[in-house]
């Protein structure tokens, strides 16, 4: 008998500590834990939840700012505590899904004044994601099976604001990634979209010069497709016309000179093919057209060594 009143007696103690902080509500009838309820008023919420995140007490202010939102969702207060709950997880180094919280903002209150720096603040993301040190194995492998973060947030900051000055960089960000990530066909079309919608984005031109280049890489092997690699040429003329005094101009020039030599060769190299087979006028018309058209290569001047071996022959 004394065992068993020990025994409830301290049943009664644990339970006591095991819920310190649940009371009784008469309005609803219902028990309920102070720790996961608000405060009264959700201005009053608010300034609980602001004071622990200015302690950078993190954890427990995004509890307090959580609980605004969940209780009090068409406060006014509501859309600067959904607000904070993305800086909160930004402090806490948590970025991807600090994104996804600023997106339920724009999301839930449009009307927020604090969008704009939302929409700045997205782009960043999407920035630090892009700029972020390769990953080295196994951690590589394991993110290789999901989409890359900054093409889902880029995505989102140009859905967001279009019209703004970071829907060009977005896209051009967004163009840039794809063809890291040899997505050329994507990545054509972000540097298209951008050159159509934004020709007066300080991106546009830059955005020409990455467009012949994944024109240019896009084309498969040696037999690349020639629609391609004529509208890569043509886009770098026009830059380096245009603007010969940008230093993206000088890096088209380069990539213009590689592009002539790689269309000499293949022209040479038919001249050769009809030259082993001993058809020597046929060979003779393609060494003359590398001549003509492709002057300052390499393969004009052994175009030009192998017409005089063909004179030689007669």
């Amino acid at each position: 008998m004394r065992k068993i009143l020990i025994l409830f007696i301290g049943g009664v103690l644990f339970s006591n500590l095991a819920y310190p902080f649940w009371i009784w509500s008469p309005k609803s009838k219902k028990w309920r834990n102070p720790e996961y309820s608000p405060l009264a008023s959700p201005q009053a919420q608010l300034e609980k939840a602001l004071k622990f995140y200015k302690a950078k007490d993190y954890p427990q202010a995004l509890k307090e700012f959580k609980k605004l939102v969940a209780h009090f969702p068409d406060a006014k207060q509501a859309p600067l505590a959904q607000y904070y709950i993305g800086r909160v997880l930004e402090d806490m180094g948590k970025p991807y899904q600090a994104f996804k919280e600023y997106q339920k903002v724009i999301d839930s209150y449009p009307y927020s004044e604090k969008i704009t720096e939302i929409i700045e603040r997205e782009y960043k993301i999407g920035e630090f994601f892009l700029n972020r040190p390769e990953k080295k194995w196994p951690a590589q492998i394991l993110e290789e099976l999901f989409e890359h973060p900054s093409i889902e947030i880029f995505k989102k900051v140009i859905d967001n604001a279009p019209y703004s000055e970071y829907a060009s960089k977005s896209l051009y960000k967004l163009g840039l990634l794809y063809k890291a990530l040899g997505r050329y066909d994507e990545a054509i079309k972000s540097f298209r979209e951008l050159e159509e919608k934004y020709p007066e984005s300080e991106w546009a031109e830059p955005a020409k010069y990455q467009l012949a280049l994944c024109s240019l890489r896009a084309s498969p092997g040696s037999d690349y497709d020639q629609t391609l690699t004529q509208e890569a040429k043509k886009r770098l003329e026009e830059l380096i016309a245009d603007h010969p005094e940008l230093e993206i101009s000088q890096q088209a020039q380069r990539q213009l000179k590689m592009l002539r030599n790689k269309e000499a060769k293949k022209f040479f190299d038919i001249a050769q093919f009809y030259y082993k087979q001993r058809e020597y006028l046929s060979a003779k018309v393609y060494y003359e057209y590398v001549l003509k058209n492709y002057p300052q290569t390499l393969w004009a001047e052994e175009s030009e060594k192998m017409l005089e071996k063909i004179k030689e022959l007669k």
